[in-house]
């Protein structure tokens, strides 16, 4: 048993005794997307923090649950490596228990995976009050049914997580950003074409008539691609971190948000844009924000994969799936992590 993991293993057993539901955060910096019982005690996991262990030469690293991602992304980058799943911060509290259990990415995720593709190995506690690890701390000793998975977007509601192995990836050599004006059509036929031929394209972002493009890769690579947008606008690449922590003008104000999932380059080649009020398409053409003044769902032709209210809208209760909820009663059978959060 990890001596560090006591506090927060009594708290559950605790919790346990006295049949006392248990909400689950770190900093709090994803705090506006909670959906449960906010009256609910809160068991925090900030204090859980720091490297167990970095192994640079396996691209590797080990850290506790509370560990800031601005610390891990400046641990990383001392070693030209990164989480390239690039989860945000938001308010810069943000944390790697609460990345991973959103499940959430940055602009790159079509290129370089999702964060529970990263996830190697995790150390968690669960609705029996044990503690339990899964997985391993290198990439060749993963196999088997990769539990440590299922706890990336789980929302806190299998159990608390403790610490986790990453896999990491090398830093890119070179970056460059441009924008081009064009409206939907153009940019449907612009992204279908060279998403198909580019080695270096790592992030897509559309909005306000204007196509936003990030090369990454080995310089004479990057500039070699680029020698076809060269008559564009080259922006501070600064604006995929704004992207992906929305401090974006697109995500200011007090709008109804929207976050929807959809089939790759769906965006582009099934939804017109005149079908919504104001709206912004990443990953590709896969992940779609958009804005209503009324708090409804947005209205659509086609029919995406998920709809889910983000900021300003009113949670609408929903049903697990019998899968969730085998799930949920295998890992906590009493469900005290997190009540009324729908896995």
């Amino acid at each position: 048993m990890s001596h560090d993991s006591l506090p927060l293993q009594n708290a559950v057993n605790t919790a346990l005794e006295q049949k006392q539901p248990l909400r689950i955060a770190g900093e709090g910096s994803k705090s506006f997307l909670y959906t449960g019982d906010t009256t609910v005690p809160l068991l925090a996991t900030s204090d859980h923090k720091g490297v167990i262990e970095y192994r640079p030469e396996e691209l590797v690293i080990t850290v506790r649950a509370g560990t800031k991602l601005s610390e891990l992304r400046g641990i990383t980058a001392e070693h030209g490596q990164m989480w390239a799943c690039d989860p945000p911060l938001f308010d810069g509290r943000g944390t790697v228990g609460g990345a991973i259990a959103s499940g959430w990415c940055g602009p790159g995720r079509p290129w370089y995976g999702t964060v529970r593709d990263s996830l190697l190995g995790v150390e968690m506690i669960n609705g029996y009050g044990e503690l339990l690890r899964f997985g391993g701390k290198v990439i060749k000793n993963v196999a088997g049914f990769d539990v440590a998975r299922l706890l990336g977007g789980s929302q806190g509601t299998l159990g608390v997580l403790m610490s986790a192995s990453l896999k990491l990836l090398p830093a890119p050599e070179h970056t460059r950003s441009i924008a081009t004006s064009l409206n939907s059509r153009e940019c449907t036929t612009l992204i279908s074409q060279y998403s198909k031929k580019t080695s270096t394209l790592s992030g897509t972002c559309y909005f306000d008539g204007k196509l936003y493009l990030r090369f990454t890769g080995v310089a004479a690579a990057v500039e070699k691609e680029m020698k076809a947008f060269e008559s564009n606008e080259e922006i501070d690449p600064q604006f995929w971190q704004k992207l992906r922590d929305h401090t974006l003008p697109f995500f200011a104000d007090d709008k109804a948000l929207w976050r929807v999932s959809l089939s790759r380059n769906s965006m582009f080649h099934g939804v017109e844009s005149d079908e919504l009020e104001e709206f912004l398409v990443e990953w590709n053409g896969s992940l779609l924000w958009c804005k209503s003044q009324n708090s409804l769902p947005p209205t659509m032709s086609m029919k995406p994969y998920a709809i889910r209210g983000f900021r300003n809208v009113k949670h609408e209760t929903s049903q697990s799936s019998k899968h969730a909820h085998r799930l949920k009663l295998a890992f906590d059978p009493q469900k005290i992590f997190n009540p009324g959060v729908v896995l």
